[in-house]
């Protein structure tokens, strides 16, 4: 199962580098809730993007970034993801700083068989319950934290007792 989408990975970044530029799709909030968070992604993804295009890019191409604004709102997000794909072209689609928005808009880059890379989503659903082939992520989830820091305190403080509180929506 995983043969198929990396060839459908190389297959759209082949059809990218025939037209002479690569298109990632960057689908952040930049406005309303996390529109900070979106704002240092967007800034991390244009240094990244600088640096591959002054080594010669993705297989002599340049990468170029299209950009929407989620406003840290799922509906918004799946719009996005239409339109990076339909009017820009966008070979592969990163975004998140919502486990919610992530979820939802890696399910319609999954309609459009194009791959999603969430940052920043930490919801054990991301990859867990609503997971699916075309839905990577960069992080650790909220089980994987708390799992790691129970063990950290019962090592280092085996006679008390500790209390893990997150916030109570699909990320906690």
């Amino acid at each position: 199962m995983k043969f198929p989408v990396l060839l459908a990975g190389c297959l759209l970044w082949a059809q990218a580098a025939l037209a002479g530029t690569v298109t990632l799709g960057l689908n952040y909030p930049q406005t309303g809730r996390y529109a900070e968070q979106g704002r240092e992604q967007h800034r991390a993804a244009l240094m990244a993007i600088e640096e591959i295009n002054a080594q010669g890019g993705i297989l002599g191409q340049n990468v170029e970034l299209a950009t929407r604004d989620t406003r840290s709102r799922p509906k918004r997000a799946v719009a996005n993801v239409r339109s990076l794909v339909e009017e820009d072209q966008a070979v592969m689609l990163f975004g998140g700083s919502s486990s919610a928005v992530a979820i939802a808009a890696s399910k319609e880059a999954a309609r459009h068989d194009r791959l999603y890379f969430g940052t920043l989503t930490y919801s054990n659903a991301t990859t867990g319950k609503e997971g699916h082939r075309y839905m990577f992520r960069e992080t650790y989830n909220a089980w994987m934290a708390a799992k790691v820091l129970a063990k950290t305190l019962n090592k280092a403080h085996q006679d008390q007792r500790f209390f893990y509180i997150t916030a109570d929506y699909t990320w906690g």
